[in-house]
């Protein structure tokens, strides 16, 4: 074997080292490094920077707000088809705060409490708040249908207190200034001594529908009572003993369970407070987060790969489904699979205490029947659908709008003069919007810390792939293409013919070495002077 051959070897080798440590790294040492370090930076423990992100969020989120003005309120009031307006929106900060923790380092968990606080945007909204706007009333209906439905041996009692509390009692639509129904409040005059006005006043704020605001008033609005004020107390997971778990609620307000459906499965928290989520998810796991706004968690699901400021995300929507055909749901409905609420809404009465449905706006992927009931819908999926651009591996949303309809249950009230021919309708009442979409200084954190290590992750496998595998197959054919052209010739050692008469044939030489030669090659191994003297005796 030559210095050339040894070379060959050598290279082969080294290409196939190469290869093999290039594919280590890549599938096994890298990987496992970014797995740490990513599992290092979203725990929530003391000292990371998702614990400072996740109690409090250092930008405020997107929450805008419509409302579903009713143009045609007598005609509802005669059994007539409704028609809505869409206004808005109304856009506002929403900022959200997590105080007093506490950390259980045995359990693993972080106890908390939420405050939201919303700040009104005049300069970014479609709206002043100033306008007026007429409403199903959500006090005097919400009161009277729930009654009806629930507690109906309770009605006469309940529609004395409600002609004293309302009087004069002439519509069931309000015309209101929006920012009094939203945030400001209507007042309620509950200074009567009547037993019927003292006890549905009593019952409404039991209820948390109203709150007092001097001995004889309360005040009644969508957001006020919410707005920088206490939104329970909840204990989550950290992520440190298993990071699957990292943000999963464990309890709200001390209750590991809620007691709202009738169903433990849907009684469970399922998910996170929608703020965070664990990483290293894929496109079979569901998103679950848990509101009490609507007492229930729900899930969005894988759709397709996507893109944001240029980065590779997957996108995940939300849908409501169809109670009736999901028997796993059933604890969701009155009384099932009769009493389910229509395909693509949810029933919010057992958590909010009203005849309220919920769904996304303009019924957008609902039962059709709900869309053609009122006039003045158009569900599109850009504007109402609910939507998250997800980052999977390290658990990142980064672009996320939450939508949700608000829509009262209406019907006619029985034996009631005034409100008996009403039409059985789900009626919008407002939709709101809460979203957030990360800004450049957000994304290139993504970009730097996680896609430039994968792009270099990336690098490094395919030109090692490439590298070793050219290299290694390279030399090995130089190496046996080489040795196939060599081929070993045995020397022939020349040597003086016998040329005695013993031999018994001219025209035979013989060879010392025992072989015979023909005659036309005899003399090739002669001097050229000996054979031109043999020639000229031949001739002679």
């Amino acid at each position: 074997m030559d210095l050339k051959d040894k070379n060959l070897k050598k290279i082969g080798l080294i290409c196939a080292a190469v290869l093999v440590c290039g594919m280590v790294f890549s599938y096994g040492i890298f990987p496992a490094i970014l797995r740490f370090m990513i599992k290092q930076n979203v725990l929530l423990k003391p000292g990371t920077q998702i614990r400072d992100m996740f109690e409090k969020i250092p930008f405020p989120l997107d929450f805008k707000m419509h409302l579903f003005n009713v143009t045609n309120p007598e005609e509802i009031m005669r059994g007539g088809k409704p028609h809505v307006t869409d206004i808005g929106p109304l856009y506002f900060e929403e900022w959200k705060e997590k105080y007093d923790t506490v950390d259980d380092p045995e359990e693993d968990t972080l106890t908390f409490t939420l405050r939201n606080t919303w700040i009104f945007r005049p300069d970014l909204s479609a709206l002043t708040g100033e306008e007026i706007v007429t409403v199903p009333h959500p006090l005097i209906m919400g009161v009277l249908l729930s009654v009806q439905r629930d507690r109906e041996a309770m009605m006469p009692l309940v529609k004395k207190g409600v002609n004293i509390l309302f009087d004069p009692l002439e519509s069931a639509f309000l015309k209101v200034r929006i920012m009094d129904l939203l945030f400001d409040g209507i007042y309620i005059d509950c200074s009567s001594p009547d037993f019927a006005a003292k006890a549905l006043c009593s019952g409404m704020d039991s209820e948390g529908a109203v709150s007092p605001y001097n001995e004889t008033h309360y005040k009644f609005s969508f957001f006020g009572m919410r707005n920088h004020t206490e939104a329970g107390r909840w204990v989550v997971y950290r992520g440190v003993k298993n990071i699957r778990d990292l943000g999963r609620v464990v309890s709200y307000n001390e209750e590991t369970e809620m007691d709202v459906w009738d169903g433990d499965d849907c009684n469970r928290y399922i998910g996170t407070d929608s703020t965070i989520f664990p990483p290293f998810l894929t496109t079979a796991d569901r998103l679950w987060a848990w509101s009490p706004e609507i007492c229930r968690s729900i899930g969005a699901h894988y759709v397709h790969r996507s893109k944001y400021a240029g980065l590779p995300m997957s996108y995940f929507e939300l849908d409501f489904g169809d109670l009736k055909n999901e028997p796993h749901n059933h604890c969701f409905c009155r009384d099932p699979p009769d009493d389910c609420p229509p395909k693509g809404t949810m029933d919010l009465s057992p958590c909010l205490g009203g005849p309220i449905i919920g769904s996304k706006p303009h019924f957008y992927g609902g039962d059709p029947k709900l869309v053609e009931a009122v006039a003045g819908l158009a569900p599109d999926k850009e504007a109402h659908d609910v939507y998250i651009h997800f980052e999977l591996f390290t658990g990142s949303p980064v672009s996320a709008a939450k939508r949700l309809q608000f829509s009262m249950e209406l019907g006619p009230v029985r034996d009631h003069e005034l409100f008996g021919q009403l039409p059985e309708v789900i009626l919008p009442m407002f939709w709101v919007e809460e979203g957030a979409s990360l800004n450049k200084t957000w994304t290139n954190q993504l970009k730097y810390q996680l896609f430039l290590g994968l792009k270099f992750n990336a690098t490094v496998k395919w030109l090692t792939i490439l590298v070793g595998t050219i290299g290694t197959i390279g030399s090995a054919f130089m190496y046996f293409r080489k040795g196939a052209k060599t081929t070993d010739v045995t020397p022939v050692e020349a040597s003086t013919p016998d040329t005695s008469p013993a031999s018994g044939n001219e025209s035979v030489v013989n060879v010392a070495a025992g072989k015979n030669l023909p005659p036309v090659i005899d003399g090739l191994d002669k001097p050229p002077k000996m054979a031109a003297v043999e020639l000229r005796q031949e001739r002679y």
